[in-house]
């Protein structure tokens, strides 16, 4: 079977519907930015980063494989620079930017608004910013875009019902998400956020099964995101082949699978991209997605570069691509009619393209 080349993967039409906002914009232009508005990009002990370099070598840490149990400060050098209308919007606009030049015609952005507060915006103006910026990318680079409001598991559960109220309230976003590390932050601590959230008409997607400590502890966070949390899409979901029942739960209520196969490959949370057996859930008609998580943070982490590798990890040919990239439009928090539309605009790509 052929492999579906880098080249043709990026001409076709594509929707990322899991990228972290702060995580997609490349350290240059942020440095860009910072220079723009005469801020300075500090860690979170206020020590500055003069280059791009030493920007990397911060967010890497000794290595990827923590990246996720210090998310929070590590990602602080972004968030610090995210404090005003000025600079969210910026951020907002090259993350959009960045997108189309991957490709992606559709994309789902999403941060924690409780992050960037620190210099006396509200959450609610920090949505709006965000909400703005998002706006203003997609009518200049043609890319159609909708924002995402995550809590980070690392707040009060308190502060988790905010997030959401505000996310409610903005008439902005169409999804509340809970991201972070998993270890020791259950997703039944935010079972008040997301009644709160889904009460107020907003979609639910949860990072469940990402790396909870354990192949029990990942199940069982995929399982009460489910049923607790009535998450719409989940993810990562890392080990959900491992568990049969748990598959049919997810294929019985069209639960997307939000998967990040170099991401979960880069922080180690797998050893090769097929113990993901992406191959088997598209046997059991699991409808799982391809996305990008936080591609400006690890080499080849675009959406294009996701989607070869897993290719190549399982021998998929067009077939299969096309399934994926099928399921990612139908997977979408937009209107059935917006879905059709993309999902034929895919179409009459692949059939110019051969």
């Amino acid at each position: 079977m052929m492999l579906p080349s880098l080249g043709t993967i990026k001409a076709l039409p594509k929707a990322d519907l899991h990228s972290h906002i702060d995580g997609s914009v490349s350290a240059g232009e942020l440095f860009k930015i910072a220079k723009r508005h005469r801020r300075k990009i500090l860690t979170s002990s206020g020590k500055e980063l003069e280059s791009v370099t030493a920007f990397m070598r911060y967010v890497r840490g000794d290595g990827y494989g923590s990246l996720l149990d210090n998310i929070v400060d590590r990602f602080r050098p972004i968030t610090g620079l995210m404090q005003t209308d000025e600079t969210i919007r910026e951020v907002a606009v090259s993350y959009v930017r960045e997108q189309a030049e991957a490709g992606v015609t559709y994309v789902e952005g999403r941060f924690g608004p409780q992050y960037h507060i620190r210099e006396g915006m509200s959450m609610r103006d920090v949505i709006a910013s965000m909400a703005a910026g998002l706006e203003e990318g997609s009518e200049r680079y043609g890319v159609k875009s909708r924002l995402i409001a995550g809590i980070g598991r690392d707040c009060p559960p308190s502060l988790g019902v905010k997030v959401a109220e505000a996310a409610c309230r903005s008439g902005l976003a169409v999804a509340l998400d809970l991201a972070g590390p998993e270890a020791g932050y259950p997703p039944e601590r935010f079972k008040a956020a997301f009644k709160v959230a889904t009460d107020g008409g907003l979609k639910a997607t949860v990072h469940a099964g990402e790396g909870a400590g354990s192949l029990k502890q990942n199940l069982a966070n995929i399982r009460t995101a489910i049923n607790l949390l009535r998450a719409d899409r989940l993810g990562h979901a890392v080990n959900l082949a491992r568990d049969p029942g748990l598959m049919s739960m997810v294929r019985e209520k069209s639960i997307v699978i939000e998967m990040n196969p170099i991401s979960n490959l880069v922080l180690q949370n797998v050893g090769n991209i097929r113990d993901l057996e992406i191959d088997r859930l598209l046997k059991e008609n699991i409808l799982v997605t391809i996305n990008s998580d936080d591609p400006s943070l690890w080499p080849k982490g675009d959406l294009p570069s996701v989607y070869a590798s897993v290719c190549r990890a399982y021998g998929f040919g067009m077939k299969q691509l096309d399934i994926l990239v099928e399921n990612s439009f139908n997977g979408a928090f937009a209107p059935p009619r917006e879905k059709e539309e993309m999902i034929e605009l895919y179409h009459t790509a692949r059939r110019r393209d051969g």
